[in-house]
C-alpha cells in the first residue's frame, strides 16, 4: 500500500515537471529507474522498523493479512504510527494535491 501512495506521489510529480518545468531532455530511464527505486526503497524504509522492534505486526481481523497493531497502546506504537501517518500518508497526499493543482492552474492558463 505504501508502494502505490510513494508511486502517485512520484507520478503526479513527474507529469508536473513534465508539463509546467518544460524540461527538454532526450528519452532517458535513468530518472524513471530512479523513481520507481526511490519509491521502493521509501517504502521499505517506513516497513522495516517493526520487524526489528519499533512498534510490531500483528493478524488483521480476519486472521489472512498482517499489517501494524492498530490497537496497541505503547509509546513505540503510537510513535510509529503517526511517522507513518505523517510520512506515508499526509506528505503524499500533499504532494499530489500541490502537483495537480499546479498543473490544473497551468492548463486553465493555457
Amino acid at each position: 500500500g505504501i508502494v502505490s501512495l510513494i508511486s502517485l506521489a512520484v507520478l503526479s510529480y513527474e507529469r508536473y515537471s513534465t508539463i509546467t518545468l518544460c524540461n527538454k531532455r532526450s528519452a532517458d530511464y535513468r530518472k524513471a529507474l530512479l523513481a520507481v527505486g526511490g519509491s521502493w526503497i521509501y517504502s521499505l524504509i517506513w516497513t522495516v522498523p517493526p520487524l526489528v522492534g519499533w512498534s510490531s505486526y500483528g493478524v488483521e481481523g480476519a486472521g489472512t493479512s498482517c499489517s501494524v497493531r492498530w490497537s496497541s497502546e505503547s509509546a513505540e506504537s503510537t510513535s510509529y504510527i503517526i511517522c507513518l501517518f505523517i510520512f506515508c500518508l499526509v506528505i503524499p497526499v500533499m504532494v499530489m494535491m500541490y502537483c495537480y493543482g499546479r498543473l490544473l492552474y497551468a492548463v486553465k492558463q493555457v
